[in-house]
């Protein structure tokens, strides 16, 4: 009909009153609405007119009376048709969400600068560990050379100082290289693609059969280990690290043994790395995941104190989370993760 009526809380909310938007008219929505804004709220009302769909929804800007951009959800819906399918009679609210439009502006704009921070961090940390290895390459190889060359006329105890400054730069240097490690994960790996991961826990396996015979290691592999969409070589790293630590960490005199266990449920899969190793202390299970803290003295067990982190980092940017549980010092401990498992493939199907 083109009959328009509006009430006196769609007027405040634009700052007005019903007689300063007489006369009133379809008319009202030109010269109200954001012109960025026009044509897709036009479009949305047309195609609820042609019955595409069930009600109309929008959410556009509105010139307030002091000048100002109001966002509004419009909704509406046809009531009343014509017997030709034409709309007669159409009711419709309008609810305020500037607030939560600003919000959620803030957020990106948050958002945005945190990704932009994370991007200049991962670049720094790239760029400090791959320039400094080749300096400190260096130190270690002079200092070698110098010892050489010094021969005989050094005694004991200048030799011991060599043998800490040469220790000390290949120590750094190999915590170089797992911050190295550490930066690539979800920028320099392989692409996520479909993967068998029980193939992978094989190849994992497989590289790691020197120090499952060195540790003369029972290993039981056990549950479902599913089709998965994940990086290659970061699933193969997450695997090794995991496996590698509960070799490493066992207890002298006991024969290790480890449990390698999968579970699907509710589209997430839960695999865990459970050993009969040294344990953790409940209150120092939180520090594990942080790069560069060790719970373990480097006099009993070499390492640089990355690992986990790298596991934990692999897993988030799969979109899952890690975390570890030990009834304390000498009774073991049990590494989970929980990855999600995409369902646009047949990627539930089990081996």
């Amino acid at each position: 009909t083109g009959e328009v009526r509006l009430n006196e809380r769609f007027a405040e909310l634009l700052g007005y009153t019903l007689d300063e938007l007489a006369p009133i008219s379809v008319l009202i929505w030109t010269k109200l609405l954001h012109p960025d804004d026009d044509m897709a709220a036009n479009l949305a009302l047309n195609e609820h007119f042609r019955g595409k769909t069930d009600a109309y929804g929008h959410e556009s800007r509105m010139r307030h009376k002091q000048g100002h951009w109001v966002w509004v959800l419009d909704r509406g819906r046809v009531n009343t048709w014509t017997q030709d399918g034409q709309p007669l009679w159409m009711a419709g609210t309008l609810f305020d969400i500037t607030a939560r439009k600003e919000a959620e502006a803030a957020l990106h704009d948050k958002t945005a600068a945190l990704q932009r921070s994370n991007t200049e961090l991962e670049q720094f940390s790239y760029s400090i560990s791959h320039d400094m290895r080749q300096p400190l390459r260096m130190i270690s190889s002079y200092l070698q050379l110098l010892e050489m060359s010094l021969g005989n006329s050094l005694d004991e105890e200048k030799r011991e100082y060599f043998h800490f400054a040469i220790d000390g730069a290949k120590r750094l240097d190999a915590m170089l290289l797992g911050l190295l490690e550490y930066s690539r994960v979800g920028r320099k790996g392989e692409p996520q693609t479909w993967l068998e991961s029980r193939a992978v826990l094989d190849e994992a396996l497989l590289f790691l059969q020197p120090l499952v015979a060195e540790a003369h290691a029972i290993v039981q592999i056990e549950g479902i280990w599913p089709r998965l969409f994940a990086s290659p070589d970061e699933m193969l790293r997450l695997l090794q690290n995991l496996i590698a630590n509960a070799l490493k960490f066992r207890v002298a005199g006991r024969t290790p043994h480890l449990i390698l266990s999968g579970s699907v449920s509710n589209h997430l899969w839960l695999f865990s790395v459970s050993d009969n190793g040294v344990g953790i202390l409940q209150d120092q299970i939180g520090r594990l995941f942080q790069v560069f803290q060790r719970l373990q003295s480097r006099a009993a067990y070499e390492g640089t104190g990355i690992g986990l982190a790298l596991c934990r980092k692999i897993v988030e940017h799969h979109g899952g989370r890690i975390w570890a549980q030990s009834q304390g010092e000498g009774l073991g401990s049990r590494f989970c993760c929980e990855i999600p498992l995409h369902t646009s493939e047949a990627s539930c199907d089990v081996i």
